[in-house]
């Protein structure tokens, strides 16, 4: 069974730096790519890559096999994905009805869900804490129904894996956002790529599945921008293209300006900020849009590297990275491979990601990373307890 090695990361690197030169040689990109801002961006990737060398005897797995000699008991997981992915569910209808109920547009679709748009924005969720929190848990859940899938490949694990992209993209509606439904692409995206470079399987049929997922991903902005006709569903596709390989010119513009850091992690660490500032009013809460735009079509999203080196400096896109893969591959290494496979599947998510940011910068991506650590150890008590 192939595990992750540590040519990963720099080959996300490379492919993500290559698509982004051929697009602006062949498109108008306001701006440039410069030299500093494909090696700034390359830190990160380099930090992932010395943590994976450094622990290459712990495994990140992306395939199950049944007869390998390694704990590779599903039954804690099947257990987890049965209940969880289903509350989760239960979870998004709540917070719909909630929603449905306390905001007062009386006009088109359009107007509603730009009212949800803007409620994020300004901080004012509709949504409470109590409900929202929870929410978040939807992409450790997809994560752990896409590796209850990858294991035995049934049509109730894929049945629940549907339901896990649904529970993310009612998620995304109540922000009008696109980030969830990103995620799910990526991590699909990345075992398509696994199993036609690894398992020699054709990818033809998973790249069709992942585009049909891939529309919804924009069906949020579609909905609050009111697009209408084929015309304006041109300018849509645009906006995608732009949206996929404009964030190292965002990234060159922001290292020409950038602030001097402020060494505590304001930006990396946003969710944690953020719940303290509930407890301590000296803490001031701010949105991920908060910070300002880039000139290079008004982005605010600056790749993994752009929060980092705001924080920490040049030696935070290193050292950063490097330590939260440290504890990826820990956590997955005390593991059974079935729940290896879902903490690999959002290492996958994380790393592809970051092209555009760095997505614990989002509360619920980190709550998920937690919850998917905090279900390791439940596993290695829960083994120890049924010995």
């Amino acid at each position: 069974m192939q595990a992750v090695n540590w040519k990963a990361p720099i080959a996300v690197w490379s492919v993500y730096a290559i698509s982004c030169l051929i697009y602006e040689s062949f498109f108008n990109v306001p701006g440039n790519i410069s030299v500093g801002a494909l090696s700034v961006f390359m830190m990160p990737y380099l930090g992932s890559s010395l943590a994976l060398y450094l622990n290459s005897k712990r495994k990140l797995f992306f395939d199950f096999q049944a007869n390998s000699n390694t704990n590779n008991s599903t039954g804690f997981l099947d257990k987890v994905v049965t209940f969880l992915v289903p509350l989760i569910l239960v979870l998004q209808v709540i917070s719909w009805i909630y929603i449905f109920y306390h905001v007062d547009v009386t006009g088109n679709s359009k107007e509603f869900f730009m009212s949800l748009r803007n409620y994020s924005i300004n901080m004012t969720s509709v949504v409470p804490t109590f409900l929202s929190y929870p929410n978040g848990i939807c992409f450790a859940a997809f994560c752990i129904a896409f590796a209850s899938y990858r294991c035995k490949k049934k049509n109730r694990q894929l049945f629940l894996l549907s339901i896990s992209i649904l529970n993310i993209f009612l998620n995304d509606l109540q922000t009008s956002g696109r980030a969830g439904m990103a995620f799910v692409v990526f991590v699909l995206f990345s075992s398509t790529c696994w199993d036609w470079r690894v398992n020699r399987i054709n990818p033809s049929g998973f790249l069709l599945s992942i585009f049909s997922i891939t529309i919804f991903t924009q069906l949020p902005k579609v909905l609050r921008e009111g697009y209408g006709s084929i015309f304006e569903l041109g300018d849509l596709i645009q906006e995608v293209m732009r949206y996929c390989f404009s964030y190292l010119n965002t990234l060159t513009e922001l290292l020409m300006r950038l602030p001097d850091p402020n060494w505590i992690g304001q930006r990396s660490f946003l969710p944690i900020y953020n719940i303290l500032s509930r407890f301590d009013s000296s803490i001031t809460r701010q949105a991920i849009h908060s910070v300002e735009n880039s000139n290079v079509w008004g982005y605010n999203n600056y790749t993994i590297a752009g929060e980092l080196i705001r924080d920490f400096s040049y030696i935070g896109c290193f050292i950063i990275p490097f330590f939260i893969t440290l504890f990826i591959i820990y956590f997955a290494s005390i593991s059974s491979v079935p729940l290896n496979i879902a903490i690999t599947s959002y290492f996958y998510g994380w790393l592809i990601y970051g092209s555009i940011t760095n997505i614990l910068m989002m509360g619920g991506f980190l709550i998920s990373l937690v919850c998917l650590f905090a279900l390791s150890c439940i596993e290695v008590h829960y083994s120890v307890s049924n010995k």
